[in-house]
């Protein structure tokens, strides 16, 4: 059984954070690093287990780590505020999950006045040095257009609903999508919406889009949350989906076949990793280098044997 999410928003910094803090700690008080942590929601399965890795990797490498959350990753501002907030505390690095790549040289340039290391976790800081621990999204974008393609016996009309293309992450698995359908004079890509970034699509836009595409056979979304929706507002029509992050509500979509591969993004994997990454750097251990970590497209093909090896092993 995973063991309770932990995420945490707060109103005062510095209060709460998640410890390796113990008596059978190697390292003082003294020596413990901080490192503050700012995620784009607390509002999904997928950013719960983020929060779970850091606090493992937290417990495991003697590390104090203060997250904070906006409600949702449509709340740019209300994140660049938590940023520039947790800057002005008592820590030694921070790990941004961006809600706008491309929109950061004002936080950046004030942890460099502050002498505190970046990270970006999840999604890439665009046009930066910061190093990025995360998957190859372009990679998981193209493996999921093979496996559509494959759904639909390489012919017909198809879709993309995908997050805000403020982030990185969501436009690089487009990128990686599109660029597999070039080899499909089949398939036509119809539709591209995007600024679903972790949000269900309503039974409204999902009518809206069929009514505008009648004919669409598949659909690929760059998060789960949206992939889930979208399986539920279009029951009973032959629609093959395609989506992104490991989540168990995602992972039992694909054992029931309502969705057609999922590329397993680990949440957990991907917070633990964050933490792992930042505290060896600190130590003078860490290379610098972008850490791309292992992703797999499931599909009813190997789903169950991921549950069951795979699915739930953490670090």
């Amino acid at each position: 059984m995973r063991k309770k999410y932990i995420c945490i928003l707060v109103a005062v910094i510095g209060v709460c954070s998640l410890s390796g803090c113990g008596s059978s700690a190697k390292k003082t008080e003294e020596e413990q690093v901080t490192i503050g942590v700012v995620t784009k929601s607390k509002s999904s399965e997928y950013w719960l287990s983020v929060c779970d890795g850091m606090k493992d990797a937290a417990e495991k490498y003697h590390a104090d780590v203060v997250i904070l959350s906006p409600d949702s990753e449509t709340e740019e501002e209300v994140q660049k505020n938590m940023i520039r907030d947790l800057l002005k505390t008592d820590i030694q690095a921070m790990a941004v999950s961006p809600i706008d790549s491309y929109e950061c040289e004002d936080y950046l340039n004030f942890a460099r006045e502050k002498g505190i290391s970046v990270y970006a976790c999840d999604t890439p800081i665009e046009d930066s040095e910061i190093p990025y621990i995360g998957i190859d999204n372009e990679k998981l974008g193209y493996e999921l257009g093979e496996q559509l393609a494959k759904a639909l016996n390489h012919k017909g009309k198809i879709g993309v609903i995908a997050g805000d293309f403020k982030q990185a992450g969501h436009r690089m698995r487009v990128a990686g999508f599109e660029k597999y359908m070039e080899k499909e004079p089949g398939i036509t890509i119809e539709m591209v919406r995007n600024g679903y970034s972790n949000m269900r699509v309503s039974q409204k836009d999902v009518d809206e889009i069929l009514v505008k595409y009648p004919d669409l056979n598949g659909i690929m979304t760059t998060s789960a949350v949206t992939a889930l929706g979208l399986s539920e507002a279009t029951e009973g029509r032959e629609i093959s989906i395609v989506s992104v992050d490991a989540q168990e509500d995602a992972l039992k979509a694909v054992q029931d076949g309502r969705i057609v591969a999922l590329g397993a993004q680990s949440g957990y994997q991907i917070g633990y990793e964050t933490i792992r990454y930042i505290v060896k750097d600190l130590e003078g251990e860490g290379t610098g280098e972008d850490e791309i970590l292992d992703s797999q497209v499931l599909t009813e093909e190997n789903i169950d044997t991921y549950m069951k090896d795979d699915g739930h092993s953490h670090p």
